[in-house]
């Protein structure tokens, strides 16, 4: 994953076998990754989704489309 790309954040149901932390107003909706970031030495993202900027892990997010 890298800027540009657009992608959905993982609902709780696919990360219950998990200790996530996602936040439950994200879960599901479509963003666009504008940086990379760092998460406790995690490779993460900070995502444009719903008009704000989170950061989220990479396992916290799946790619929908890539940008070349």
């Amino acid at each position: 994953m890298k800027a540009g790309d657009l992608i959905r954040v993982k609902d709780w149901a696919e990360n219950r076998d998990q200790e996530s932390l996602i936040w439950n107003e994200f879960m599901g909706k479509v963003g666009v990754i504008i940086a990379m970031a760092k998460r406790r030495h995690f490779p993460a993202a900070k995502v444009l989704v719903k008009g704000e900027v989170a950061d989220f892990d990479f396992d916290e997010l799946e790619a929908i489309h890539e940008v070349w």
